[in-house]
């Protein structure tokens, strides 16, 4: 019930935001898990973009909240809920980049994790994720806007 009261007292394109999120990231964790990275983003960049009207009034820190909400809800894993997140900046004309970055664990293994950057700035993630998971940078992601 608290869940509910919250998702009612956000404005309408929050909510809108977080019932595409809750849409999206099953079905991205879904085909991430049968066709990889590259096939999902290409796929996530097919879908028509239907949240424009939700744009002008929030920050692209607010989608990064809404979104990291839904992605908890869902438990989400950090891939899907980062290209949900960077498909729909995308969809709002804002250029973003996902990071992959890897950080070795002490029993020798390695850890990788994923995030959205914003001109260098995390928006899915710590401030100072960059400095615990090393980025790879022939993986970063970018999401460019072509606008006449």
């Amino acid at each position: 019930m608290r869940r509910l009261r919250k998702y009612l007292a956000l404005s309408r394109p929050q909510r809108a935001i977080v019932l595409h999120s809750l849409l999206l990231l099953p079905m991205a964790a879904a085909r991430l898990r049968a066709q990889g990275m590259a096939r999902t983003t290409a796929w996530l960049g097919r879908l028509r973009p239907h949240l424009a009207h939700a744009a002008p009034t929030l920050a692209p820190q607010e989608v990064a909240r809404l979104v990291n909400a839904a992605a908890s809800v869902m438990r989400a894993r950090c891939l899907a809920r980062s290209l949900v997140l960077s498909h729909l900046l995308h969809n709002f004309g804002i250029p973003n980049e996902i990071q992959l970055g890897v950080s070795k664990l002490s029993d020798g293994n390695l850890d990788a994790h994923a995030w959205v950057e914003l001109d260098g700035v995390p928006l899915n993630d710590a401030a100072d994720i960059s400095a615990r998971y090393a980025p790879l940078p022939a993986c970063a992601t970018q999401s460019r806007v072509d606008r006449p």
